[in-house]
């Protein structure tokens, strides 16, 4: 595991090139979610495509870095995928996405070149903004609504609606 403090941000994987920008890890992370692939090996190779520079390195050696770079150099394998949410979308949640990055860290997204890694760890640190006050709100159950007014609770309703990633 790399440390993003002291250690130089991977370029490689087990000596193949990954194309490691930002950019690079949000296609490939909306590539994972895409549901319009004809079947998994289409989508699987395609996320390899996007990965991997300059030649893909067997499908097992592949599979593992893509997990890692997905995980921002972590090499623990311990989530598992079934338990995981769906609690944003890169292509639905662009704006907030963007606005974000600009009003917290003063990044222009659109003008930078960072490292997914160095992405990944200011994007989970998105507070305070608006983009975090919708996942709050995709993520609110109705037990969390038990002292809201009925208006309160019909305006959360619709605003989840609005923001519903279905």
């Amino acid at each position: 595991m790399s440390n993003i403090l002291i250690d130089d941000l991977p370029k490689q994987y087990e000596g193949y090139l990954i194309n490691y920008h930002f950019k690079s890890g949000i296609l490939l992370s909306e590539c994972l979610a895409d549901n319009s692939f004809k079947d998994t090996e289409e989508q699987i190779y395609t996320a390899f495509r996007i990965l991997y520079g300059k030649g893909i390195p067997d499908f097992e050696t592949a599979m593992k870095g893509m997990k890692w770079f997905m995980r921002g150099g972590d090499d623990n394998d311990d989530e598992n995928p079934e338990s995981c949410e769906t609690l944003f979308s890169f292509t639905k949640d662009r704006t907030m996405i963007f606005s974000a990055f600009m009003l917290k860290y003063g990044i222009n997204l659109n003008e930078s070149n960072m490292h997914f890694f160095e992405f990944l760890a200011l994007f989970n640190d998105l507070d305070k903004t608006s983009f975090m006050r919708v996942i709050d709100l995709r993520t609110m159950k109705p037990s969390d609504m038990r002292n809201y007014t009925k208006e309160q609770k019909y305006q959360i309703y619709n605003l989840k609606r609005k923001y519903s990633l279905e």
